[in-house]
């Protein structure tokens, strides 16, 4: 239940003693506007970078209170954990923290038992470090999250420790990997691609939301992995958005328009979730032109904004003759991605 002396809005901060980290952790949540501690609210988990803490998520609140504000961004709690500025990695270590199962299951527990946080309603989103984290813990149960959100994610372009090179390990990165080696769970089990090929058909069961983004200037050679990832989510065949930003780095003036884009990706994830379990938002083929259609199609068709929701649904119906005799000849049309030859 929710502890009293909680505010209703703003920045929440509060620690609790952590099993998985054996101490204290320290954290904040941010709530919306309006919010009184009766509704319970899905949770938004944000795993924060490296040489960071729970503290980097206030700085982000004129962002959710601009998408609070606008519609965008449905009301939510936004919560983060601090995690070891060097050396967590969201992994669960052999000697010391299990900081992936404290982020997976025991901060988002405490949240709802402290806060009434609707783990039925669950996202996660990080950055770069954080990303990582968050990409590994969503593709391991895709069935508990509406979406996950990683910007610039620290994911090596290569399944093996010995893919990875010096271009890939600057910075973090070097610890990253040797963590990776050194976690009782291994390089390979500790990556992000060998979560996601292992738990591919669970994946697209799920309807998992996905984001990918990074810069393509990233000082820290992240886009090699961000793209590495995208292309084996096309090869599995799993719905996914994908954004290389041009000219953008790992940090700088553009990074606040960038993250208000996760956020409105996570906001438009919530919604379809919501529209789902409440039976609404589906889109129809406008019953005139499916009846124009079954007469033979002749003449000119009723008009239809194909700008709109029943648009796509139009477009499918007039052009799905061709592809029922397409796929007698092409296989591969059952598929969402087409599969590509090699470069």
């Amino acid at each position: 239940m929710r502890r009293s002396g909680v505010p209703h809005t703003g920045v929440h901060q509060g620690s609790y003693e952590s099993a998985a980290a054996g101490g204290p952790v320290e954290y904040r949540v941010l709530t919306p506007p309006g919010w009184t501690g009766g509704e319970r609210l899905p949770l938004l988990l944000v795993l924060h970078g490296a040489s960071s803490s729970a503290a980097a998520l206030e700085a982000q609140l004129p962002l959710y209170e601009r998408g609070w504000a606008d519609g965008t961004l449905p009301p939510l709690l936004a919560a983060c954990a601090s995690t070891p500025t060097a050396g967590g990695f969201y992994i669960d270590q052999a000697e010391g923290g299990r900081w992936e199962s404290l982020m997976a299951r025991e901060f988002p527990g405490h949240l709802e038992r402290e806060l009434g946080a609707d783990l039925s309603r669950l996202l996660i989103t990080g950055g770069s470090m954080g990303g990582y984290g968050a990409l590994k813990i969503a593709f391991s149960e895709p069935d508990r999250f509406i979406a996950v959100a990683a910007g610039e994610p620290a994911v090596f372009p290569g399944e093996t420790a010995d893919q990875v090179g010096p271009r890939n390990t600057l910075g973090a990165l070097g610890e990253l990997l040797a963590s990776m080696r050194d976690s009782p769970a291994g390089y390979a089990g500790s990556h992000v691609v060998a979560r996601l090929r292992g738990n591919a058909d669970a994946i697209r069961r799920s309807d998992l939301a996905i984001l990918v983004e990074c810069g393509d200037e990233d000082c820290f050679s992240l886009m090699d992995g961000a793209e590495y990832l995208h292309r084996v989510l096309w090869d599995l065949d799993i719905s996914h958005e994908y954004h290389l930003v041009r000219g953008a780095d790992h940090v700088g003036p553009r990074m606040a328009d960038r993250q208000a884009g996760i956020l409105l990706f996570l906001g438009q994830a919530l919604k379809r979730a919501e529209q789902r379990a409440a039976g609404t938002g589906g889109a129809e083929v406008p019953a005139d032109f499916r009846a124009w259609l079954e007469a033979g199609a002749t003449g000119h068709p009723p008009p239809v904004d194909f700008s709109s929701a029943a648009g796509p649904a139009v477009l499918r119906l007039m052009t799905e003759p061709q592809r029922r005799a397409a796929a007698a000849a092409d296989p591969t049309l059952t598929r969402r991605f087409g599969v590509l030859p090699a470069p």
